[in-house]
């Protein structure tokens, strides 16, 4: 799964891009000019139990991100650009909020909902477009279509609409039959959409300037989270026995960059399972709606073609007993079949057979 970062020049995407992978975007691999890296989903589950089982080996969630280069204003619809961002499955989109008289803003100031309106309506057009060119191509195939394409013809005259009214096609409430028709064409205004609201390191004033801004993002299917970036690499570069006490004096519990890695990551329709050993703590990704067998190969492929049984218990059950013992003893842990739907926070020990 992958995240792909958007946003005007000068308005923090690579130093974003830095605290969620922990590599400068100058850095990082690239391919036809754009940035590759993994992000790590900093959970404080993960944390917590690592903090129990004193393992050898923590890891946490991770997902792919991607960093086209800069785009200058109604530049945003470059074949490039785009075919970069129709490949990520989300968008993370950086905009400014922050006051600097030594960033220069490429359109001469600084105005969040101006640069929101900018970037999604070059979406949106470039959506309108596509849908307009599949249109023309399916009349000139002068072909009798089947019940798909006409299904998808059907949904495709119902988005454009959509789009025309400057709406984005996440808010059309789409089916899953819907979906399945246009899936391949990869809209960008349908895709799972995080507003990073780059601002200046007050939190609180940010919030209370922007907040109406936030509200409206949210109204459009966008999931919206404050950040000062440049804040935020400050603390990440910090060593970390000092990062706590900063934190602290900032009056905040944790790093922003942590809560928009996890909003990324659920913007991604991913939630987290757990494995839990002396050897190793890890979260391990899966979408949404899988099944303890699918759950069980991302482990190990072994894990899946002989998946037998899942032995389930939630984080919060396995917390509160305190051990693996004490959750056995209390006979805590459930037996689950290859029915079974994994849930966020489950701690999974997998029986199979090979």
């Amino acid at each position: 799964m992958k995240l792909g970062i958007i946003g005007l020049p000068q308005v923090g995407k690579k130093t974003v891009f830095q605290i969620l992978t922990g590599i400068p975007a100058e850095k990082a691999p690239t391919k036809d000019g754009i940035a590759h890296a993994v992000a790590l989903v900093r959970d404080p589950r993960v944390d917590r139990l690592s903090e129990m089982f004193r393992p050898k080996k923590t890891r946490y969630a991770e997902f792919d991100m991607v960093l086209p280069p800069d785009i200058e204003p109604e530049q945003t619809r470059s074949a490039n650009w785009l075919e970069a961002i129709r490949k990520a499955e989300g968008l993370l989109h950086v905009i400014r909020g922050f006051t600097s008289p030594a960033v220069f803003h490429i359109s001469g100031s600084v105005d969040p909902r101006r640069d929101i309106e900018l970037v999604e309506m070059e979406l949106l057009l470039a959506d309108l477009d596509l849908i307009e060119k599949r249109l023309q191509r399916m009349a000139k195939e002068h072909q009798k279509s089947n019940i798909a394409q006409e299904r998808e013809r059907q949904v495709l005259e119902r988005a454009k609409g959509h789009l025309e009214s400057e709406k984005p096609l996440r808010t059309m409430g789409l089916s899953a039959d819907d979906l399945r028709a246009i899936r391949s064409l990869n809209f960008l205004t349908l895709k799972p959409l995080v507003a990073a609201l780059n601002v200046d390191d007050n939190y609180a004033a940010a919030r209370e300037k922007y907040e109406e801004l936030a509200n409206q993002m949210e109204s459009n299917g966008a999931t919206a989270v404050f950040l000062s970036a440049a804040l935020e690499r400050e603390i990440s570069e910090l060593p970390p026995a000092d990062q706590a006490p900063f934190l602290e004096e900032l009056g905040i519990d944790e790093p922003a960059a942590h809560r928009l890695s996890r909003a990324a990551f659920r913007s991604l329709g991913l939630l987290s399972f757990f494995t839990v050993g002396e050897d190793e703590v890890r979260a391990w990704p899966v979408e949404t709606g899988a099944l303890a067998p699918e759950a069980a190969g991302r482990i190990h492929s072994d894990l899946e073609k002989g998946f037998i049984r899942a032995e389930v218990i939630t984080y919060d059950e396995l917390v509160k007993a305190g051990s693996e013992k004490a959750a056995h003893d209390g006979n805590l842990y459930r037996l689950k079949g290859k029915d079974y739907e994994v849930q966020d926070g489950d701690v999974l020990h997998i029986r199979f057979n090979v």
